[in-house]
C-alpha cells in the first residue's frame, strides 16, 4: 500500500502585489480588504510578489494577521528569503520578467542552409461546452468550468466563487468573486446584470471591491482587459 498519491489539480490563487515596503500602509488595506469581504479574504491562498525591499517575515505575519494563507512568491526578488520561510518560488508573469540582457544572448551561428518552412500554426484547443447553472450559488460555494464558459441564471452570493477558463454570465447579482480566463486567456470576459462584486479577476489581473465603487455600482455591466488592465462597462 503506497503511503502518498500524488494528484494535479487547478487551484484558485490571487497574486497579492506589494507596492511599498511600508507595512503599516499595508495592513490598513488588508484590514479594510478583510472587512470588506471577510469571507473571501478568509484562508485565501495567495502568492506574494514584489520590487520593494521588504521583511518577508513581517509581510507575511501582516498577511496572515487577516486570516490570507500565503503559499509562495513569484519572481526572483524575495525568493532566497521564501525559501527560508518554506514557501514556493514560482516565475514571474511573463511580462513582468526581468528581461535578459542582448549582451548575454549568444550570436547566432551562419549557416547556408535554407530554412525551414514555418510551421502551421497549431488548432485552437477545442472548447467545451457552457456550463450552465440555475441555482443560486452560495457563499462558500466554487464553480470552476475548465476550457469553457459558465452561465448562472441566479445571483452569486458574497463569498462564493464563479470561475471559467472562459467567460463567466451571471444573470443575476454578482456579490461574491468572479474569474475568466483562468488560465490566461486575455479575451475572457464578466457579464453580470447587478454588479456588487468582492473581487472579479480576468488571466490574473484583478480588483477588489473597494476599486469598483464606481458609476457602474449595483448595475448591469461587462468586464474585461485591454491594454493589460481591467475595465468596466455597462451594459444594457
Amino acid at each position: 500500500m503506497n503511503a502518498l498519491e500524488l494528484k494535479g489539480r487547478m487551484l484558485s490563487t490571487t497574486r497579492v502585489r506589494v507596492v511599498t515596503a511600508d507595512l503599516p500602509a499595508i495592513a490598513d488595506q488588508l484590514a479594510r480588504m478583510a472587512r470588506q469581504m471577510p469571507q473571501a479574504v478568509m484562508g485565501m491562498p495567495v502568492i506574494l510578489e514584489t520590487a520593494a525591499d521588504i521583511d518577508l517575515g513581517a509581510l507575511i505575519a501582516t498577511v496572515r494577521d487577516v486570516g490570507m494563507q500565503p503559499i509562495g512568491v513569484s519572481g526572483d526578488h524575495l525568493a532566497e528569503a521564501a525559501r527560508n520561510w518554506g514557501l514556493a518560488v514560482l516565475p514571474a508573469d511573463a511580462g513582468q520578467r526581468t528581461p535578459r540582457s542582448a549582451a548575454a544572448e549568444p550570436a547566432p551561428e551562419p549557416t547556408a542552409t535554407p530554412s525551414p518552412a514555418p510551421a502551421a500554426a497549431p488548432a485552437p484547443a477545442p472548447r467545451a461546452p457552457a456550463r450552465v447553472v440555475v441555482e443560486p450559488v452560495r457563499g462558500g460555494q466554487q464553480l470552476y468550468v475548465p476550457d469553457g464558459d459558465l452561465v448562472v441564471t441566479h445571483q452569486v452570493a458574497a463569498g462564493a466563487e464563479a470561475i471559467a477558463d472562459g467567460c463567466v454570465h451571471i444573470y443575476g447579482r454578482l456579490a461574491g468573486r468572479a474569474i475568466a480566463g483562468a488560465r490566461g486567456d486575455t479575451n475572457a470576459r464578466i457579464f453580470c446584470r447587478r454588479f456588487e462584486p468582492e473581487l472579479v479577476a480576468i488571466a490574473g489581473v484583478y480588483a477588489v471591491a473597494e476599486q469598483l465603487q464606481g458609476e457602474h455600482h449595483g448595475k448591469p455591466a461587462q468586464v474585461f482587459l485591454q491594454d493589460g488592465k481591467l475595465r468596466v462597462e455597462r451594459i444594457d
